[in-house]
């Protein structure tokens, strides 16, 4: 029986970087799928996607590697159907293919996403590791990045990463006189994270307020120095952070995170899934996605 490493599941997320931005449309691209739970049911939704790659992941016998909140497991489509209520375009329930999971689910807890597998992978010798990642935001911390993030926030404005609403009045007042006290911080959640090369990682999710525009990002520290850029996570996704659980997965164990985030509970909209890998350069993207039931366009 050949042992599985779980370092496979790291060179198929590497591909997604170039295309970070394009995450939520190219997904299903390379195999890689958010998971929710309909009901007593595990699904994942072949949604369209950019790629040229339209091959068909979802057929019955396909297997999966679902990372949960507290381990992973393999499963197998069961059976696939089309469906309705996953997901909107121009105000309208979209007719998509849903796959139905089956396999131990006690190892896992709450799904957030499966990597398709082929059938001669295997759990067994895995030295992944997951956390249940605790917020430790406290004023110790605004005090000692508070003023670097304000920072950081002007000279995104300057290089026109800080995106102004397009009716926001005061966008052009503050590009003219740009200073930090007029920018408004703060910091959603923080966690500490075991990051090979840094001594003192820790995920960040940060809001900068500059006039009426507003800016969400998931930002990596070490100590009290900032690594990397930000990653947008835009509120089109509707939920807000306090509502997101988060979870870190090493499937090497060697210090090569992912970062995964999902709701739990009642959503406003729909459920959201969210990964980001951590490397010492910094944190990635490789996947935003959510459920749309309620055709929230038309509203």
């Amino acid at each position: 029986m050949r042992i599985f490493s779980l370092l496979a599941a790291c060179c198929l997320l590497s591909s997604f970087f170039p295309c970070a931005a394009r995450a939520q449309e190219a997904y299903g691209a390379r195999g890689l799928f958010p998971v929710y739970q309909s009901g007593e049911q595990w699904l994942i939704f072949d949604k369209p996607r950019a790629s040229s790659d339209q091959s068909a992941p979802l057929l019955p016998g396909t297997r999966f590697l679902v990372v949960g909140s507290s381990g992973a497991n393999l499963f197998v489509v069961a059976r696939s159907s089309p469906t309705y209520g996953a997901v909107c375009r121009d105000k309208r329930s979209v007719r998509l293919r849903a796959a139905l999971l089956k396999g131990s689910r006690s190892a896992v807890g709450d799904p957030v996403i499966a990597i398709k597998v082929s059938e001669s992978f295997d759990l067994q010798g895995s030295k992944a590791k997951y956390k249940a990642l605790d917020n430790v935001v406290d004023e110790a911390l605004y005090r000692a990045i508070g003023s670097t993030l304000a920072a950081v926030a002007v000279e995104e404005v300057k290089s026109g990463a800080f995106r102004f609403r397009s009716d926001d009045e005061g966008a052009d007042v503050f590009k003219a006189d740009p200073q930090t006290d007029k920018v408004t911080m703060k910091i959603d959640f923080a966690a500490n994270v075991r990051v090979s090369g840094l001594t003192a990682a820790k995920a960040l999710v940060t809001g900068a307020q500059i006039s009426a525009s507003y800016r969400r990002c998931l930002r990596l520290l070490d100590g009290a120095k900032l690594v990397g850029s930000c990653v947008p996570m835009p509120h089109d996704l509707m939920a807000e952070t306090s509502q997101l659980r988060f979870i870190s997965y090493d499937p090497g164990g060697k210090g090569s995170p992912l970062l995964l985030a999902y709701s739990r509970g009642e959503p406003l909209w729909g459920h959201e899934r969210w990964g980001f890998v951590l490397r010492p350069s910094g944190a990635q993207l490789f996947l935003r996605d959510a459920l749309n039931p309620k055709c929230r366009e038309g509203f």
